[in-house]
């Protein structure tokens, strides 16, 4: 499984080179598409992750921690 920081990195790339292309059309929407698709990548392992540490908590304490 890939790391947050590597999908950044990635992303990164990704965003500026899709921000110096001229191409056609076509190479154009496929950078969209892999950015869009890098980002969904690492927002999910961020949220998977998040999860997991909610579920290390009780369920009263996670209760009163998303209320905050």
């Amino acid at each position: 499984m890939a790391n947050v920081e590597k999908l950044q990195e990635h992303l990164k790339k990704a965003k500026s080179k899709l921000a110096e292309t001229k191409g056609t059309e076509i190479e154009v929407r496929k950078m969209k598409k892999k950015t869009k698709r890098l980002a969904r990548k690492s927002n999910k392992i961020t949220a998977t992750e998040k999860m997991a540490e909610l579920k290390k908590k009780k369920k009263k304490d996670r209760k009163a921690g998303s209320s905050d």
